[in-house]
């Protein structure tokens, strides 16, 4: 077989034998800082291309790097950092900014450290990102290229093909559900502006600030308050509009109750992304996230009842 087939066919396997080691470590400090197992890629399957990427893009420029024996193995080391640390960032940024432009969301959100830039990267995981480097450099490439190296050039091809016609069609599901997700949010936020302009104008003439989003999505809370506005002199002339407003309120309400249900992998987006924002719909988000922890509460409160009624 042509050496550069095979070549390439390795750089295929590498590319996602890393991006499911990537994965683990994603999954891994999600479990440690979060205590909660959670598929943290952009796709379904077990996959971060951009660690793929990364180490692809490191190993290939490790070629081009001078030899242990020229520099001495400490120095080579260096190299490793620094080359690994920048390139590993760049990518970091590159691929952020293009996820940001295609579904108008940030995936992940480094404003909160010093002298990050967009939010994109930052300084602090950079420096990881080049101690990681050295370690998949020094140890684990090794390994990995030592077992690849013996595999024949036909069973070697046909894995990739399978892997990448199943990443392929990941890909794509997975874009869907981000455009179905960007999609989704938009309609909440239209949905919470029309309930808010019936709100306003019902608490401005009755006179009353108790109408916030939050008695608004509570359906007890709202009931109550709306009960209360039963008792004005006035309150004729204004019944269509709390009508109008228990409406909204429940339309909205089922709707983030639908995506608690969601099977499509929007919800699992949102799970995997926590520090996901989208400047466009920021409180369709924080909505979402709410409804989805007093969905988890009320499963939680649920079980405890059954588990005492035992």
């Amino acid at each position: 077989m042509n050496e550069t087939v095979l070549l390439l066919a390795r750089v295929v396997l590498y590319f996602f034998v890393y991006g499911c080691v990537g994965w683990g470590v994603e999954v891994a400090f999600a479990a440690v800082t979060t205590r909660q197992l959670v598929n943290r890629g952009f796709l379904n399957g077990p996959i971060c291309p951009i660690y793929g990427f990364g180490m692809v893009a490191l190993v290939s420029a490790m070629q081009l790097l001078p030899k242990p024996e020229q520099t001495g193995e400490g120095a080579n080391t260096v190299l490793v950092f620094f080359v690994g640390m920048f390139i590993t960032t760049l990518i970091e940024l590159v691929g952020g900014w293009v996820l940001f432009k295609l579904f108008h969301t940030r995936w992940w959100d480094y404003s909160m450290y010093r002298f990050n830039l967009g939010g994109y990267i930052c300084p602090q995981f950079s420096l990881l990102w080049g101690l990681g480097s050295v370690l998949m450099v020094k140890v684990v490439h090794p390994l990995v290229a030592g077992l690849s190296m013996p595999l024949p050039g036909v069973p070697l091809l046909i894995v990739d093909a399978v892997l990448l016609v199943v990443f392929g069609v990941d890909v794509a599901l997975s874009a869907a559900a981000a455009v179905g997700l960007n999609r989704y949010l938009t309609e909440i936020d239209e949905m919470r502006a029309a309930l808010r302009r019936t709100s306003d104008r019902l608490t401005e003439v009755i006179g009353t600030n108790a109408m916030t989003a939050d008695t608004l999505l509570d359906e007890q809370k709202l009931q109550l308050t709306l009960a209360a506005m039963e008792s004005r002199d006035n309150v004729e002339e204004w019944r269509a509009q709390m009508n109008e407003v228990r409406e909204h309120a429940g339309t909205l309400r089922d709707k983030l109750d639908a995506m608690t249900r969601d099977r499509s992998g929007m919800r699992r987006l949102l799970r995997a992304f926590p520090d996901m924002q989208s400047l466009e719909h920021s409180e369709a988000v924080d909505a979402l996230r709410a409804r989805a922890r007093e969905a988890k509460q009320k499963a939680a409160r649920l079980a405890d009842k059954l588990k005492n009624q035992d």
